[in-house]
């Protein structure tokens, strides 16, 4: 865990190379990735503002919610308030104090964009509201994927930040990872999913975050990264994945590990980053944490010396059992 790997000059160099250059252009045969495990913290600004439920305010005619009587629903992404763009809650605050009566709301829903006219109630000093709950952004924990040792980058969590209230997920404005550390983890138990707890560590970050998919967070990294205990691994596909025994690589002991688990089943056809079931057949990590929980989500598997995915959901009703994604998914997400 203390022991650090400096990549800093690989990345800078290279920054130019990963914007414009997709991952695959490399033959799969000649990729080679860093497997990491490293508990990171996360943290995602939305390009937007998420509209996550509404908020009744009590004026003289009573109780109203000005933006969804003009029509503003759930999942709607604001965008800007007349001619100003707001990504913060600060920003859409200044914005209706200085736009007073009736302002147009700019959004987006199911990818189209939208303009409404909306009437703020204002309170005596002078502050607006839409009678909407809003969301500007999310930190929490999850894991390193892998580091690509030629260019410096990065992948983590097989899966995106979303909301956890509408599931959409978050249009990027920026975002950053750093190292974490785990201080308590809730046991996962049927029907009720475990937890990493620990402190996110995201006042010093290490890396960028540039690509928020549906397969996983993408960046490069600009600072110190704990050193991983595997060095560059070949990468497999699900063609070549099968059932059978395979590892998956976490940290949540303190120190990363390597666990035994079981790839009862390969979906090559599918979606969602559920490419792969697997079973959690290692007694130390059953002891510990009861299986997968969340924060886990991007432990590498690795399967006949190749990194061939990461996890990316527990079973509720069966916390030893989970979804994977094929690390060819994530490849092709961070293009």
């Amino acid at each position: 865990m203390e022991r650090k790997r400096n990549i800093r000059a690989v990345a800078l160099l290279l920054a130019v190379w990963l914007l414009s250059a997709p991952a695959m252009a490399v033959p799969a045969d000649e990729i080679r990735l860093i497997p990491s495990g490293e508990t990171i913290g996360i943290h995602v600004d939305s390009s937007g503002l998420l509209v996550v439920g509404i908020a009744e305010l009590n004026t003289e005619k009573g109780p109203c919610s000005p933006g969804w009587d003009a029509g503003m629903r759930v999942g709607d992404f604001i965008l800007a308030i007349g001619s100003q763009a707001v990504t913060t809650i600060e920003e859409l605050r200044r914005s209706l104090a200085d736009n007073r009566g009736e302002v147009a709301v700019r959004f987006l829903r199911d990818g189209k964009e939208m303009q409404l006219t909306v009437k703020p109630v204002y309170s005596n000093d002078g502050e607006g509201e839409l009678g909407l709950w809003l969301r500007s952004g999310l930190s929490g924990l999850g894991t390193m994927t892998f580091l690509d040792p030629a260019t410096g980058s990065f992948g983590a969590l097989g899966h995106g930040v979303s909301d956890g209230d509408t599931g959409l997920l978050l249009p990027l404005k920026n975002g950053c990872v750093a190292n974490a550390k785990v201080d308590t983890i809730q046991r996962g138990e049927k029907g009720k999913p475990g937890e990493v707890k620990g402190s996110l560590g995201l006042e010093i970050p290490f890396g960028e975050i540039t690509h928020n998919t549906v397969c996983g967070i993408f960046g490069s990294v600009s600072g110190e990264v704990p050193e991983p205990g595997y060095g560059p691994t070949r990468i497999g596909s699900l063609k070549t994945m099968h059932c059978g025994s395979a590892q998956i690589l976490s940290d949540v002991s303190g120190t990363i590990t390597a666990y035994a688990v079981e790839i009862s089943r390969v979906f090559p056809d599918s979606s969602g980053g559920r490419d792969l079931l697997l079973t959690v057949t290692d007694d130390a990590l059953l002891s510990l944490t009861g299986g997968i929980v969340q924060g886990m989500s991007g432990s590498p598997i690795l399967q006949d010396g190749c990194l061939v995915g990461a996890v990316t959901h527990v079973l509720v009703n069966d916390p030893t059992r989970g979804y994977g994604i094929g690390i060819e998914r994530m490849l092709e997400a961070a293009a």
